[in-house]
């Protein structure tokens, strides 16, 4: 656990060129029905900006789109990463890998699809297109496990080769096949910024790539990092197994940022 293990984190929070990457939903957002429903707290926010000045990089690593996740936080000296590292906001400007680029098309036709199939008709299924990635969110669908099976037999279905079928906290999405993940785009983040040390937050199956990461270029000597798991009653096991830590929920994500940020000697 974090809090008891503080004394492992003090040469983060004394060190200027440590980097804050964090997920949103589930880490720094409560879980909310819809996504559209969930809210970053004045409270975490408050410790986000705090966190901006002091350290070297702030950045969220979202599975949402980087708009979207601008909207959540609108905080000022953040990097924004959408789509599970497919783009990133960069001084205003939003950009997209080359590759996604030219797979969108049939992204589209796959969309078009699944919004005149079969999934449309399921009882609480909540469809999100987020430019370079789809979801189908089943939380609020009765059955979740049966929902979820009819969701990956329809986009079997769909025959769409070129495209990557990935799950997450309650959803599937439909993903470009490019191979961007939160864990590449973790080590690119720490290349392009000089990190010497860094600390990732996430509570879902796709964090776990940024997790592994992270203790890959610890072995390798290229970083000081820590992996720091977001509990709840919807986290896999294997999602625990992967983190070198674990805070209990959202709100104790806001009390270690705001540790982080107090008693430092850098100020």
């Amino acid at each position: 656990m974090v809090f008891k293990n503080l004394d492992a984190f003090t040469t983060f929070k004394d060190d200027p060129k440590t980097g804050i990457i964090t997920d949103i939903d589930g880490t720094i957002s409560k879980i909310a029905p819809t996504p559209d429903e969930a809210v970053v707290e004045p409270l975490i926010k408050d410790s986000i900006s705090k966190l901006v000045k002091k350290f070297k990089l702030v950045a969220v690593v979202s599975g949402r789109s980087v708009e979207d996740a601008q909207r959540m936080l609108d905080i000022d000296g953040i990097l924004y990463v959408g789509n599970h590292g497919l783009e990133y906001l960069k001084d205003g400007k939003r950009y997209i890998e080359p590759d996604v680029v030219k797979i969108l098309p049939q992204l589209k036709e796959a969309i078009e699809k699944i919004q005149n199939g079969d999934i449309c008709r399921i009882p609480g299924i909540l469809l999100e297109e987020k430019g370079v990635c789809f979801s189908i969110h089943y939380r609020q669908c009765e059955d979740s496990e049966k929902t979820r099976k009819i969701i990956l037999d329809c986009l079997k279905k769909l025959e769409q080769k070129d495209l990557k079928v990935t799950e997450g906290r309650k959803l599937v999405e439909l993903r470009p096949p490019i191979a961007f993940n939160k864990g590449s785009i973790l080590e690119k983040i720490v290349s392009d910024n000089n990190l010497k040390k860094v600390i990732y937050l996430g509570d879902d199956i796709t964090d776990v790539d940024a997790f592994d990461k992270i203790k890959e270029l610890v072995s390798l000597n290229k970083v000081d990092g820590a992996a720091i798991a977001v509990k709840s009653m919807e986290v896999p096991p294997y999602v625990m197994d992967h983190a070198d830590y674990w805070v209990d929920n959202v709100d104790e994500v806001g009390k270690f940022f705001l540790w982080l940020t107090e008693n430092s000697k850098n100020k």
